[in-house]
């Protein structure tokens, strides 16, 4: 069973520690913190890294100490413990850790599983001592915990964080090919990895030394000499497209140690800025804006002060010519974009042959990110989704059965809402999402059930729905997903069509039948992959509704 030991943080203190039963010579973890912030750590000497940090002017305004060992911990055990409790103490807003990002890493050690209890005792100790306030299981279900910067990366976002870094490094002033590219389908963690190297480079730029938290003397090193070429990048802006990510971004930046809510832009915010940034990263970039099919005659004419003002005397193309993408290139000297073609969900969104025309003259470095990291069904379950809304002539020979995955067709849209609801009383984060079947402004009679919107992903009823607009980019336990009218199954073309007449946003019809086909798909998509542990779908058409069976249930 693990121990637990408080102590004043000061020298008078060493003397305990040198008595406690783990207090010299054994692996341990500890608790640096005073009523506002934290520092988490590991150690093989307890005695002898604190007297280090005793005299470390970093340390200085800290008041206790909490140690943390047992009989059975190793190294792999505490540099995991440390990786835990890293994660959830971010996210658990007690106090702001002054912790860097670098070291969170997963651990792989023999017997690892059975320590997931003892990590949960020790948070169930800490939340009686105060240390800590909320359970494991609201922190799970918090955005700040889902898009934490201290969020373990996986091996391929690792490898790709550590080679951007390496580009950075080699990108001067940013005068030729200065942007890098990072692809991915949705739920392979690019906001992640976006957040993660936001973070990792403002520790740089405060002169952070975050190679000491890496393990790997290797890979320190290799950090430790990069982090003295990345010197350059002092201005860095986070661009999010979307107003309720955007939103929810703004609040996780202002909780970050060296991070703030003012990072956080829309893209028409870059050109406000009296010099430009060094850096910009741009997540879900498939959501800039091009000039075309803009909501109204208002936003065309910002579209055309904005290009004005910045093109200056290079306006020398047309005014539809320039995008939201071209605003941010001309506003910084290095951008960084987060892509994936298949979230592009309307005419407003710059098409991908435009997006990669405008990149191809700056494109510096390009990586792909492939592993699926949301849903517990895997890269099985996106690809196989993919396959059912988009191909035609599938047949229950083309049926595949999905592991470690919930994907099941209710008949009635009355068990879709009760399912749901139940499982949010039980887990919470579960909510019900529809498609451009309807307008923000009516409500959405279902079988003679009438529903409503929900003003956003926080605030919902047992009655409301969540659009696509406000549910891309983030997670849901589970999410019920309703085929709206604008959707049917045509048995002609054997695929997934759609009813213009029925669809009710006029910037995905814009752009022709293939085009609208497309974003509507793409919708349909990002839907059935917001659920992490499962997703309950509804067809408001019947055949579609028996089509989705063959392959679902």
């Amino acid at each position: 069973m693990p121990l637990l030991k408080i102590c004043p943080y000061k020298d008078s203190s060493i003397e305990e520690i040198k008595n406690w039963l783990y207090g010299i010579n054994w692996p341990a973890v500890y608790i640096i913190y005073n009523t506002k912030k934290a520092y988490v750590g590991e150690t093989l000497d307890l005695v002898r890294r604190t007297e280090q940090h005793l005299k470390e002017d970093e340390f200085k305004e800290f008041t206790d100490i909490c140690l943390i060992s047992d009989k059975t911990f190793n190294k792999s055990v505490i540099l995991d413990l440390e990786s835990y409790l890293i994660k959830y103490m971010s996210a658990d807003k007690t106090h702001i850790l002054i912790n860097g990002n670098a070291g969170v890493v997963n651990h792989n050690y023999f017997y690892k599983d059975a320590y997931e209890d003892d990590f949960k005792e020790i948070w169930d100790k800490l939340l009686k001592l105060g240390i800590v306030s909320s359970s494991i299981a609201d922190i799970e279900n918090s955005e700040l915990f889902k898009y934490s910067p201290y969020k373990s990366l996986n091996e391929e976002q690792q490898n790709a964080a550590y080679d951007i870094l390496q580009k950075l490094s080699k990108i001067k002033n940013g005068s030729y090919k200065s942007l890098i590219k990072v692809v991915g389908g949705a739920g392979t963690g690019k906001t992640i990895l976006a957040v993660f190297l936001v973070k990792l480079l403002t520790d740089i730029n405060h002169n952070k030394r975050i190679w000491n938290a890496l393990d790997d003397a290797e890979i320190s090193e290799y950090i430790r000499v990069l982090s003295t070429q990345i010197t350059q990048f002092k201005r860095v802006g986070f661009v999010v497209p979307m107003n309720e990510l955007r939103e929810t971004m703004k609040d996780i930046f202002s909780s970050i140690d060296g991070l703030s809510s003012d990072m956080v832009l829309a893209p028409e915010s870059v050109v406000e800025a009296t010099t430009p940034y060094d850096l910009l990263i741009v997540d879900e970039a498939h959501r800039l804006y091009q000039r075309q099919h803009l909501p109204g005659i208002q936003m065309y004419a910002k579209f055309d002060r904005i290009n004005e003002r910045l093109m200056g005397d290079h306006f020398s193309k047309s005014k539809s010519d320039y995008t939201e993408l071209d605003w941010i290139i001309k506003s910084s000297r290095v951008q960084l974009l987060f892509y994936d073609e298949l979230q592009s969900i309307r005419a407003t969104d710059i098409d991908k042959d435009r997006f990669e025309s405008i990149c191809k003259p700056h494109l510096f470095a390009y990586y792909s990110l492939f592993s699926q990291m949301r849903c517990k069904g895997g890269n099985g379950y996106y690809e196989y989704v993919k396959k059912v809304l988009d191909s035609s002539d599938l047949g229950i020979r083309d049926y595949q059965k999905i592991d470690n995955y919930q994907a099941i067709v209710v008949d009635d849209i009355t068990d879709l809402f009760d399912i749901i609801n139940e499982k949010n009383k039980q887990i919470g984060l579960c909510n019900i999402v529809c498609g451009p079947g309807w307008t923000k402004s009516e409500d959405i009679v279902i079988d003679g059930n009438s529903y409503h919107w929900s003003e956003s992903k926080k605030k919902r009823d047992e009655n409301s729905i969540i659009s696509i607009h406000k549910s891309q980019g983030f997670d849901l336990n589970y999410a019920g997903v309703i085929f709206g009218k604008e959707v049917y199954y045509d048995s002609e073309s054997g695929r997934i069509e759609v009813n213009k007449k029925e669809l009710q946003d006029n910037f995905t019809k814009s752009d022709g039948d293939d085009a609208m086909r497309h974003y509507i798909i793409n919708i349909y998509l990002t839907l059935m992959t917001r659920g992490i542990l499962g997703t309950y779908v509804y067809a408001c058409d019947p055949a579609l509704r028996e089509y989705l069976k063959m392959f679902l249930n």
